[in-house]
């Protein structure tokens, strides 16, 4: 790490234009796919199938036939994601790196890393010392912790299933550059961060040591095979999404045309066109013109001809419709192992705690192999904060672990029964409270704080000393004594006079 302080060692400049070379080929090689994947995310859909003699009617129900709820099966797992605490072995309540996670606002931007891997597949995280040239008065030892999607960087891997961190990587700020529009990017190796500006070609404005001796670059994946290959949630319905569309969209022609109850009538008497004068409006070929008579469903059709007959034809029914519209969504929420009332409101209404927990039975397994996924990666990034505030200890460390919120369907009532009943048992209190929704790490380290500070012993309350009063909690658990020895006393009278009793018999 010494050699790495100094910037003006020798570098070997081939290797690193060949590695940026290798990076902006494989970012165009992406750009199209994780572009796309972009797109269904905002709504910017493929169009449904429009015949090309469409007249404007015709082109505006299929303007009004996008139905996006791709960002709902989104948010979904994004939802169930929150980081709220860290823990070390070797330190007693949240170490220093959590500060680093709170002065760079993670609370809010972890959310982001979560959505964007989720949707494209990966999403990558880079820590490094902050620079006083573009901050002035920062201290260098301060973490600088920034996000990047994938479809805007790429990181290249020894061995992508086992190494943590990547040989280099490569960010560019706009996929779409020129020599006359060029844009910028960074380009990070196990030494330095460097400055590029990238057209047609590129040029390196400059370098700066980081001194981390690893590549600085976390990558954030929800799913990984043994190739090292990656796909989010996105890619994979893009096209159920476009046939949920098309059914909208012949939902929206049927009831624009056939969904109401069609009048005839035949017979008719038109009336003339008259002018002024009375006499009748002819056309070109010297035949009167007649008014065309109103037809809306405010109209009473009225007709002296008693030849006229007035007839209706019922509208066509979408239910049929409707079905294969639910029919799809529940498809695409089983594909993506999302439970259908969160789309199909109403359809399980009333359900207990245990059927509830039943219908997410899979959402929650899904949930808890994302969280081993990114709370790697969270430590990764929690470990290089250490390190670049000059801890070596909390870097190397190996057991650390992040602390999930708790976003589970349970309710407060059956955490806290459960909570007493471990502390009973004498499992901690701290650690109880870490189970109950809605406590924080901070309000655990806030309990912890007001335990300690409390006396050791009270004096009794005054009132009826026969009721049980609960025991006092303390942080090592509930205190298991020994039943007083009026109790064991009480307990043994029933035997003492069974045995006296075979005693007086032997007598007689």
């Amino acid at each position: 790490m010494a050699d790495a302080l100094d910037p003006n060692l020798p570098i070997n400049i081939t290797d690193i234009d060949e590695r940026i070379r290798q990076s902006l080929k494989m970012i165009e090689r992406d750009f199209k796919r994780l572009n796309t994947v972009d797109q269904y995310v905002r709504g910017l859909h493929a169009s449904p199938y429009t015949p090309r003699r469409s007249n404007p009617e015709f082109k505006e129900l299929v303007r009004r036939s996008f139905h996006n709820i791709i960002p709902l099966l989104v948010d979904a797992p994004s939802n169930a994601l929150s980081v709220e605490g860290y823990r070390r072995p070797d330190v007693t309540g949240n170490p220093p790196e959590w500060t680093f996670w709170q002065s760079n606002r993670m609370d809010q931007r972890q959310g982001l890393v979560h959505r964007s891997a989720i949707e494209s597949g990966q999403a990558y995280v880079t820590v490094t010392p902050a620079d006083p040239k573009k901050r002035p008065g920062v201290d260098p030892k301060m973490p600088e912790i920034r996000t990047y999607p994938a479809i805007r960087m790429f990181a290249g891997y020894d061995d992508p299933i086992f190494d943590a961190f990547p040989l280099y990587a490569l960010f560019i700020e706009n996929n779409v550059y020129s020599d006359k529009e060029p844009t910028r990017g960074k380009f990070f190796d196990d030494k330095f961060v460097y400055d590029l500006t990238i057209g047609k070609g590129y040029t390196i404005d400059g370098k700066r040591p980081h001194g981390l001796g690893v590549c600085p670059v976390v990558r954030f994946t929800p799913k990984l095979d043994l190739m090292g290959r990656s796909q989010g949630m996105v890619e994979g319905i893009i096209r159920y999404q476009d046939k949920l569309n098309q059914m909208w969209l012949s939902l929206l022609i049927a009831q624009h045309y056939t969904g109401f109850a069609i009048r005839t009538a035949t017979g008719l008497s038109p009336v003339e066109r008259v002018d002024e004068n009375g006499m009748p409006i002819l056309d070109e070929e010297g035949q009167p013109t007649y008014i065309p008579p109103v037809l809306d469903p405010s109209t009473m059709l009225v007709s002296p001809n008693p030849d006229t007959q007035f007839g209706q034809l019922p509208s066509a029914p979408t239910k049929d419709f409707l079905d294969a519209i639910e029919l799809l969504t529940r498809h695409m929420c089983a594909v993506t192992e999302t439970p259908p009332h969160y789309l199909l409101s109403g359809k399980l209404a009333n359900l207990s705690a245990d059927a509830l927990a039943a219908a997410e039975s899979a959402f929650t397994r899904k949930i808890d192999e994302i969280r081993h996924s990114f709370g790697e990666s969270w430590e990764l990034v929690l470990r290089l904060c250490a390190l670049v505030s000059g801890d070596q200890t909390g870097f190397e460390i190996q057991d650390a672990e992040v602390q999930w919120a708790d976003k589970g369907n349970r309710s407060l009532a059956q955490a806290v029964d459960a909570g007493l009943k471990l502390s009973q048992m004498g499992v901690p209190v701290d650690l109880v409270l870490t189970k109950i929704p809605g406590f924080t790490q901070q309000d655990v380290d806030l309990v912890r704080e007001r335990l300690e500070q409390a006396p050791s012993t009270e004096a009794e309350p005054p009132g009826d000393t026969t009721s049980p009063m609960p025991p006092r909690p303390t942080l090592s658990g509930a205190d298991h004594k020994k039943p007083p020895a009026a109790t064991a006393k009480a307990k043994s009278q029933p035997e003492e006079t069974v045995k006296n009793g075979q005693q007086a018999a032997a007598v007689r």
